[in-house]
Parts: C-alpha cells; structure tokens; sequence
C-alpha cells in the first residue's frame, strides 16, 4: 500500500502543497475554517474537479488499505490504476 501513497502523493502534489499551509494539520478540506486548499478552489487556482479526483482517490485508497485481503484490494486498485 505504500506505493499508492506515493502515488497519491505525486499524482496531486499541488494539492498536498496548498495543504501545508492550512489553519490545522489534519484538515479534511471540507468544513475547517482557514484551509487553504478551499481557499484556492474560491479562488480558482484549483478546480474543484480536480480536489473531488483528490478526494475521492485518497478514500478509495484507504479503503482498500483497511480491507483484510490485499491481494484482492491491490488488484482492486490496479483496476482503477491507483496502484503502480
């Protein structure tokens, strides 16, 4: 599974950028005041399509993470090339 965080993490580095510099360390992006990643989507410098394939890849990831058999969420997430 580390070589889909590593994925995830090149794959939106520009997101995980603008994260940095929210208020709190563990921001989800969706709710917390001061977040830098919502800033930018009201902003326009990011689009909100792009943060929603962010979101929504990173969920699928964890995901598959927590599921008991690996060989079939690696082959899961191969499926949908999250997994290199």
């Amino acid at each position: 599974m580390i070589d889909s965080a590593k994925s995830l993490d090149s794959e939106f580095e520009d997101i995980l950028e603008l994260s940095k510099t929210c208020k709190f360390s563990n921001c989800t992006h969706t709710t917390e005041p001061e977040c830098s990643v919502k800033k930018a989507i009201s902003e326009g410098t990011l689009s909100i399509e792009r943060f929603n394939d962010y979101y929504a890849t990173k969920e699928e990831s964890q995901y598959v993470s927590k599921k008991k058999n690996k060989t079939k969420a690696i082959d899961y997430m191969k499926k949908l090339k999250l997994f290199r």
